[in-house]
């Protein structure tokens, strides 16, 4: 009966929160609508204490489908699972249109969804999307409103190398992955476009620097994050929101 109990106050505490956080929240209330809808289901089948998940258990993760277009981590552990939100960050050399967008990296913070992954998999892909049409908080150490997710770490660059910092608290130090991008994917078609297209699929290893047993990560099932084709009429730094979710797989 504790899933039931736990799921049942997940989606009271989410639906009390939801519209202080959401901005023009009739404007996309189909994914609210699915994402609550499969809350519901979820706490139907937990009222039956035989069938009841009990435990979170990580290795039963796995990527979605489409990312088997991503090389396999093989015999790696799948260790935590994230919700992504934040920025791309793309430079301009001049507001022109003869000048393109470079990306000069991404700033996110990243919210524990590791459970969802292992519990619940019909409800990850659906983090993002909503994810993505929250407004940023202006405290990037807080939960992730709409389904109270713990902050997991944070996401940045240090130069050209994306970096993971999953040492948040004293009490939680989860390492630091320091990573290099191997492959990338397109999103697929039915991924949210945001104005300019949803930003690739990826696939990262593991550099020297790295603090804890990671070997990979995984950026998939992302919404918007792309830049505009060109410069013009730009600023020099231009900042375009996105999420995504970030597999971590290791020893």
């Amino acid at each position: 009966m504790r899933t039931f109990i736990v799921l049942s106050a997940w989606l009271m505490a989410t639906a009390f929160a939801a519209p202080f956080f959401f901005d023009n929240i009739y404007d996309y209330s189909d994914e609210l609508a699915e994402f609550y809808s499969k809350v519901s289901e979820y706490i139907g089948d937990a009222k039956d204490v035989h069938t009841a998940t009990r435990t979170c258990d990580p290795s039963k993760i796995a990527l979605p489908a489409f990312a088997s277009g991503l090389p396999s981590p093989g015999n790696q552990k799948p260790l935590y699972v994230a919700v992504g939100h934040g920025t791309q960050n793309y430079s301009c050399a001049t507001s022109t249109a003869e000048s393109q967008p470079v990306a000069i990296g991404a700033v996110a913070s990243l919210y524990n969804a590791t459970c969802i992954a292992a519990n619940y998999p019909g409800m990850l892909d659906m983090l993002p999307n909503i994810a993505y049409k929250l407004q940023l908080p202006s405290n990037s150490w807080a939960t992730l409103p709409y389904a109270n997710l713990n902050l997991l770490g944070h996401h940045f660059f240090e130069g050209a190398t994306p970096v993971f910092n999953l040492d948040t608290t004293s009490q939680r130090q989860y390492g630091i992955a320091f990573t290099t991008k191997k492959a990338q994917l397109s999103a697929p078609s039915s991924a949210i476009q945001g104005a300019n297209g949803a930003v690739a699929w990826l696939y990262l290893t593991t550099i020297t620097g790295t603090v804890g047993d990671y070997e990979s990560v995984y950026r998939v099932d992302t919404a918007a994050g792309s830049p505009p084709k060109t410069c013009e009429n730009q600023p020099s730094v231009i900042t375009v929101p996105y999420a995504a979710n970030y597999y971590f797989f290791g020893k």
